[in-house]
């Protein structure tokens, strides 16, 4: 049977609860400023008993004590008789669980001459409500004073030598620990150490910047994009709405957000796809609705080239159809848009020329979901039992057709090593899709794990090591690093060169859904997030999260993650920030390195 981990959070609160028993408010304060604001709202708090730390350390000692007898060695944990002189600190009247008497009410109430030196804190914070049985309150229990002995009798009673009083008294827990026949045995890591977290988590939350003037609009963002490198601004579009965001980030000063919309040939509009050519120029397919003559509603769309900084446009084509996707090739200056009318697929190619007409043309018999570059003159389109690879020279011509019945959505592509992976769905079950060069005939499909996959991304423009020892090291080549998130809460890191090896499965900040997932592009950070939380980890160092970003703190007048709309997620061309998109809603989160 498998240990359940002591993640950070739980060894965090059993001692803000030890610290709180024990008397030592400012210690308590204290940690629950750089841990949890508010520890009790964690989702196993209610199931947390009083003595809950010391409980579970004189179960562990007396399984050493067993252990030691069985197997006629000598005890791992040895403190001796004599554990010095008790702490002196006396402090905690205004931070002590209601179940609880601070340490210096105690000394107070031994001694009976009058109160010890320390004084209380100055600051301190409300104390939880007892719960009652019945309606009437359960009596309190003396609390043990830190510092003071603890042994445990044949019988699980908690002997307290506390050198305030002038003999040691028991005292009995609420929760008595188990007598010997009672401990399961299966249960416990013999010689082993348990998953322990205890890094800090920094919390971002309170260094956001909220994109303002959208939320009460006759718009609506459905997309956000951050540009290259050499244009680090902030792409939002969606109905009626196409704007670029300079964001400020001196740290000197707050924030601010300078808007400016781009110049569009329609009124009523609704962008359905956008790419980034360059610092200078965007291409968005928009549909717009119009009149006739007569007052009937139409439909037209449009293919327009976004120029001169925002300041010009050309009109590509009226003829391209609803687009889905955009995708440009920036060494062959070539554009690719892909179609769909719910049934067959359609795939058009521009060049970077003012002829209206794409060059080239192909039709599937299914439906088309995404599409990626992968090479100069190579192109991949995945949709309903679809998965294609197509090469452009004087005719656009089949490369690949692989055999499937899944429907895949997304699509990811890894320049260095030249795989594909994809997310998809058959029937009620999910599948992560793999095509590997080495097999490149066969695209493999392996069940995803989790409960409603949701995104994927890999790891680009690094040649880390991380992964090459042990236990990651066993894999033939270097190992490629894909991840993946769902709405369960878990994030999974696959090597894509060994199909389908999970190194490692983290979990998101308080389990929350995880609807996107993207590395930092100099891959150094992962970011996972949801309407309700965003998980950051530094995949070099630790499993750990290194911060977390949670919509609770706010107000629903800053972020409402009930809201309907789309989410998106997105790194700065920098990695020193992250925005998230929900509905109009859009906040940019500094991250620190």
């Amino acid at each position: 049977m498998t240990i359940e981990p002591l993640s950070s959070n739980v060894l965090n609160y059993l001692v803000w609860r030890y610290l709180q028993e024990a008397g030592y408010g400012n210690a308590a304060l204290h940690l629950s400023r750089c841990w949890n604001r508010d520890p009790d709202s964690l989702p196993f708090a209610p199931n947390v008993q009083p003595h809950t730390l010391v409980n579970l350390l004189q179960d562990g000692l007396w399984f050493d004590k067993l252990q030691a007898e069985a197997g006629n060695v000598d005890q791992r944990y040895r403190f001796g008789r004599d554990h010095g002189r008790p702490y002196s600190v006396r402090n905690g009247s205004l931070l002590t669980l209601d179940q609880g008497v601070p340490a210096h009410v105690l000394a107070e109430q031994a001694n009976g001459d009058g109160p010890v030196q320390e004084p209380p804190p100055k600051r301190g914070v409300k104390k939880k409500s007892k719960p009652k049985a019945n309606g009437v309150p359960e009596p309190r229990v003396p609390e043990l004073v830190n510092g003071d002995a603890m042994e445990l009798d044949q019988n699980g009673t908690i002997h307290v030598n506390n050198s305030v009083r002038e003999e040691s008294e028991a005292v009995v827990s609420e929760n008595e620990s188990p007598t010997v026949a009672e401990i399961p045995l299966s249960t416990l890591s013999i010689g082993q150490s348990t998953e322990i977290q205890t890094e800090t988590i920094a919390n971002l939350t309170p260094s956001t910047t909220f994109i303002p003037g959208l939320k009460h609009m006759d718009k609506t963002v459905e997309h956000t994009s951050w540009g290259p490198a050499d244009a680090p601004l902030l792409l939002t579009a969606g109905k009626s709405l196409l704007r670029i965001n300079v964001i400020g980030k001196d740290p000197a000063k707050v924030p601010g957000v300078e808007p400016l919309d781009l110049e569009m040939p329609m009124q009523n509009y609704q962008v359905t796809a956008l790419t980034w050519n360059s610092a200078t120029e965007i291409t968005v397919s928009a549909r717009e609705e119009c009149r006739n003559e007569v007052g009937e509603k139409m439909m037209t769309d449009k293919l327009i080239q976004i120029t001169e900084g925002g300041e010009d446009y050309r009109v590509i084509s009226s003829t391209a159809g609803l687009v889905n996707t955009l995708r440009w090739n920036k060494e062959k200056e070539l554009l690719l848009s892909i179609s769909t009318d719910g049934e067959r697929g359609s795939i058009k190619i521009w060049k970077n020329n003012h002829d209206s007409i794409p060059a080239w043309i192909d039709f599937t018999d299914t439906a088309i979901f995404d599409a990626l570059w992968i090479s100069e003159s190579a192109f991949v389109v995945c949709g309903i039992n679809l998965f294609k690879i197509y090469e452009v020279g004087d005719t656009l011509t089949t490369q690949r057709t692989l055999e499937t019945q899944v429907t895949w959505e997304t699509l990811k592509y890894e320049p260095s090593s030249g795989i594909i992976a994809a997310l998809g769905m058959e029937n009620q079950s999910n599948y992560l899709g793999i095509l590997h060069p080495d097999d490149s005939l066969n695209l493999q499909t392996h069940e995803y794990p989790d409960q409603y996959p949701t995104d994927l991304d890999f790891r680009l423009g690094t040649d880390s090591t991380i992964f090459s020892g042990a236990p990651f090291g066993n894999s033939p080549s270097p190992p490629i690093l894909l991840s993946s998130c769902s709405m369960s809460g878990v994030v999974r890191m696959w090597d894509a060169n060994a199909p389908f090896k999970c190194i490692r499965r983290l979990s998101t900040t308080d389990g929350s859904q995880a609807f996107k997932i993207a590395f930092s592009p100099d891959g150094g950070l992962l970011a996972a997030a949801g309407p309700d939380a965003v998980t950051v980890w530094d995949v070099e160092k630790r499993e750990v999260p290194i911060a977390s970003w949670r919509a609770r703190e706010w107000g629903h007048d800053k972020w409402d993650p009930s809201v309907d709309g789309e989410f998106s997620l997105g790194w700065d061309p920098d990695g020193s920030r992250l925005s998230i998109a929900l509905g109009n809603q859009i906040a940019i989160i500094p991250v620190q390195r």
